[in-house]
């Protein structure tokens, strides 16, 4: 049973990154991946292994570090201004979602 909801929660995480980021471009990379920091905060903050399982599968493949890295690889090509903007909001709105979504867990 666990690895059919991990092959779930994976091709539903990876359909959704796929959707978003190809609707909203670098916005959506970018709320995918806040998105998924939260989640997995929260997910960790209820200890529960099919948490762990949706956290890593689903979470784990709707969020793209690839992605991110071939976005501010093409904004490094237009302007390093632009590129270190984007890393440092998806850097700092990453670390403060996945805080939150670690202090909701617990609570």
């Amino acid at each position: 049973m666990i690895v059919v909801l991990f092959v779930v929660a994976a091709a539903l995480g990876t359909t959704t990154r796929w959707a978003v980021s190809g609707r909203w471009g670098i916005f959506g990379t970018w709320c995918l991946n806040t998105t998924g920091a939260w989640a997995l905060g929260y997910f960790a903050g209820l200890g529960d292994p099919i948490m762990t399982v949706i956290g890593t599968a689903g979470i784990g493949a709707m969020t793209t570090v690839s992605g991110l890295a071939r976005e501010l690889a093409d904004l490094l090509s237009r302007s390093r201004l632009l590129a270190t903007a984007y890393f440092a909001a998806t850097l700092f709105s990453g670390v403060g979602a996945a805080w939150i979504g670690i202090r909701w867990g617990f609570t």
